[in-house]
């Protein structure tokens, strides 16, 4: 057995003790932190990715598709060498410095399930192409058909909007 000195920091404070820490500063980690931070919780996030400022970390954002090299295509190079991520609508010229590389951070895949991953703060969220498809009346109702619980709004309170 080991016998080593343990390094356990004695002198912490309330400055830097949580409530709750979350994983990833995605759409659902980020509504997570929300949530959490609304009950009054003192919440930690972290976020293994880098910070995206605006402006300056969209290089691509004011090019046309016919201003890059393969004009939104990727090579098959590329696409052999992210076999995963390539599944992915958003992976293109324009988009691929969000991705994480497959070859950089492999994973064993025990299942069929395609981990499409952004390390950045935001996450995935920031490949959404900047929007998010009107969902009909039957998502909004879906919990409930589930037998889980009724959302507190529903389509007729956004239908407005």
């Amino acid at each position: 057995m080991d016998q080593s000195p343990v390094n356990v920091n004695a002198s912490g404070t309330a400055s830097n003790t949580y409530d709750a820490i979350v994983i990833g500063s995605g759409i659902s980690g980020g509504w997570a932190a929300k949530e959490l931070c609304d009950q009054g919780l003192k919440t930690l996030v972290l976020e293994r990715g880098r910070n995206v400022e605006h402006l300056i970390d969209y290089p691509t954002a004011m090019q046309g598709p016919w201003e890059f090299k393969h004009h939104l295509r990727m090579p098959r190079e590329v696409l052999e060498a992210n076999p995963v991520v390539a599944r992915c609508y958003a992976f293109n010229d324009a988009t691929q410095h969000f991705f994480v590389k497959d070859q950089e951070h492999p994973y064993i895949q025990e299942k069929p399930f395609d981990w499409i991953r952004g390390y950045q703060v935001g996450g995935k969220s920031l490949l959404w192409a900047r929007q998010t498809q009107r969902w009909s009346r039957f998502e909004f109702e879906g919990p409930a058909r589930d037998g889980i619980y009724e959302w507190p709004i529903g389509y007729d309170d956004l239908a407005p909007w």
